[in-house]
């Protein structure tokens, strides 16, 4: 069914109802011919507009089209004899088109149009767990989406996600309210520390005793994949080694190997077999983490998570290869914003390493 306002205009038409439905600005209304107002001077009825405050999205309209319907079984009681019941229509109690659960089934109705493929496990991940702190049946106001937040862990990825979560719901339902001063401090960036050397890596990657997962570790190495993107990666069995994804969470890509000898010693081309079906990315990525870490738990000194060799490779092209950032970016397959937001940091502190290491090993003179 179309939730536009021509659809619905003509739905109500055509069923007789003697109501439209009407947008002013940003907002909807309701018109239709009603008895006076309490305390209004009128004494005839007359055509009147009744004011929603729901926004004209596709979430508003449907809600607005379920108000027009009450509307006209209101009307149609009052012509048989009933008093028109005027405290529903301008007192603001609650209605079935402002509760969160109302809301929320909505905002996840225009999410799973909107989004690609395998969005219902992002839904999962990212959204319904927070959205379930919030009482059901009770009106999803920004007091109560305040309260909840508030009643996080200050500065955890809790509180962070689910203010975000929620000031994306608060736009969606037509709520002013900015959340951003309560998300906290934390920062994602802290998370990549104590990261394995390359010397560490190639190591490691000798270690594990099954081809099929050397294949899948060496991957995430060379090519700073995505623990999921593996299942969907070939590589040119010729130099540069180039290493082709048909999708994955941001799309298909080309990636170049760093180092390109791991890509040659390794037989990267020689592709072993990670079959998959259409299930969500996260699923795939957590295969893999659990596959690695079988064998991480028997080899000495591999205290890593299969992600960190993405953070390596980000790391090594744009301090060891020096690449520009935006060719570091595109390799790895998101923005440059998002990679100096990740990397920058970690970055700087290796490159100023290194450059005093080279400052160092270039003075051939005697200290005084």
């Amino acid at each position: 069914m179309k939730y536009s306002l021509e659809e619905i205009n003509k739905r109500l038409k055509a069923s007789k109802r003697g109501v439209s439905l009407r947008q002013r600005g940003d907002t909807l209304s309701l018109r239709a011919t009603l008895p006076p107002r309490p305390n209004s001077n009128k004494n005839k009825s007359h055509q009147q507009d009744i004011a929603l405050g729901m926004y004209a999205n596709p979430a508003g309209l449907k809600a607005a089209e379920d108000k027009a319907i009450e509307l006209a079984a209101d009307i149609v009681k009052w012509k048989a004899g009933q008093v028109f019941p005027w405290n529903n229509w301008i007192s603001g109690k609650l209605t079935q088109g402002s509760t969160c659960e109302y809301w929320v089934e909505a905002f996840k109705e225009e999410f799973l149009i909107k989004q690609q493929q395998f969005s219902l496990g992002t839904w999962k991940r990212h959204y319904s767990l927070q959205f379930h702190r919030l009482p059901a049946k009770a009106e999803l106001t920004k007091d109560l989406l305040l309260r909840t937040l508030l009643s996080l862990p200050a500065n955890t990825w809790t509180r962070y996600h689910t203010a975000s979560s929620y000031s994306k719901l608060a736009v969606f339902a037509g709520i002013d309210i900015d959340l951003r001063p309560y998300k906290g401090k934390y920062n994602s960036t802290d998370i990549i520390k104590d990261l394995p050397t390359d010397e560490a890596i190639a190591r490691i990657r000798e270690q594990i005793t099954s081809v099929r997962w050397q294949w899948g570790y060496g991957m995430l190495a060379a090519y700073g994949l995505r623990p999921h993107e593996i299942f969907f990666a070939t590589v040119e069995p010729k130099p540069p080694f180039k290493c082709h994804l048909s999708e994955g969470k941001t799309g298909a890509r080309t990636i170049a190997p760093f180092y390109p000898e791991w890509a040659d010693r390794w037989k990267l081309w020689e592709q072993q077999e990670f079959r998959t079906q259409k299930v969500e990315y996260w699923e795939l990525g957590k295969r893999v983490y659990q596959g690695l870490y079988y064998y991480f738990k028997k080899i000495e000194g591999a205290n890593l998570a299969p992600y960190d060799l993405r953070h390596c490779y980000a790391i090594r092209v744009s301090v060891v290869f020096e690449l520009p950032v935006t060719t570091s970016a595109k390799l790895m397959g998101h923005s440059v914003t998002e990679h100096l937001k990740t990397y920058q940091r970690h970055i700087d502190e290796k490159t100023n390493s290194k450059a005093v290491e080279r400052a160092i090993a270039r003075f051939d003179g005697e200290a005084p």
